[in-house]
């Protein structure tokens, strides 16, 4: 079941965090900073407890991707294609004409995943990541954006 996320879940989105990424995750004190900020929005996929996680960012016209993670033991079983169709589905509702989102150009899954959903890449972030990681940028119109062209 996917529910909107808050800050009783925190623990449990760090976990997550610690179980998805070996390293470079988000801090706890990162993560309290999004599930705080009043234009974003956590949803979390939840079987017992929380097996993946989707953080969004509203911004003018744009639907950010701030995260997506699934607990590696579930992988592969349509949780990540859920979350990211309830952030497409947020974002026709909003009204924002695209999403987007950052991905390190080092992985390769990731990036095969999103293409897989329709996403483009925009272009390459040189030195994108604070540690000096580049990333692409990817895009995805929404259904209002595809109805206006």
């Amino acid at each position: 079941m996917i529910r909107s996320g808050g800050i009783g879940d925190l623990e449990a989105l760090y976990e997550l965090e610690v179980a998805c990424f070996a390293e470079r995750r988000f801090t706890r004190e990162h993560l309290m900073y999004i599930l705080r900020n009043p234009r974003a929005s956590t949803f979390v996929y939840e079987v017992g407890r929380v097996l993946g996680a989707i953080m969004l960012h509203e911004e003018s016209g744009v639907l950010r991707v701030l995260s997506v993670g699934v607990h590696p033991s579930f992988r592969r079983r349509g949780i990540g294609r859920r979350l990211m169709a309830l952030a497409e589905d947020l974002a026709a509702k909003f009204g924002s004409r695209e999403i987007r989102l950052e991905v390190s150009t080092r992985n390769e899954g990731a990036i095969a995943f999103y293409n897989a959903l329709g996403y483009e890449t925009g272009g390459e972030l040189p030195r994108y990541y604070s540690w000096g990681e580049d990333a692409y940028a990817m895009r995805k119109p929404t259904a209002i954006e595809i109805r206006k062209s």
